[in-house]
């Protein structure tokens, strides 16, 4: 596994299911304890952190505030501005 670099910039799902690994990780956390901190299940942290796309963003956003992570929106400056 590759060091991620933050801030880390998440374009897809499989991204942000690689800074929750990392970070996971990085606090010596298994997913059985996010599991247990957030309600969620290992098979949902196992496929968040694959890149599964889920429609289940509440509890995506439980896993991130579970291992303190911030995540900021921004304009992608390199945009069309056409596309509305």
């Amino acid at each position: 596994m590759t060091d991620l670099r933050y801030p880390y910039l998440v374009r897809l799902p499989n991204y942000m299911g690689k800074a929750i690994k990392d970070i996971r990780k990085k606090k010596n956390m298994t997913q059985g304890d996010l599991a247990d901190i957030t309600g969620t299940s290992v098979k949902f942290i196992s496929d968040v952190e694959r890149g599964k796309e889920t429609t289940q963003m509440d509890k995506v956003f439980d896993l991130v505030r579970a291992l303190g992570i911030q995540i900021y929106l921004t304009i992608d400056p390199f945009f069309p501005k056409d596309n509305r």
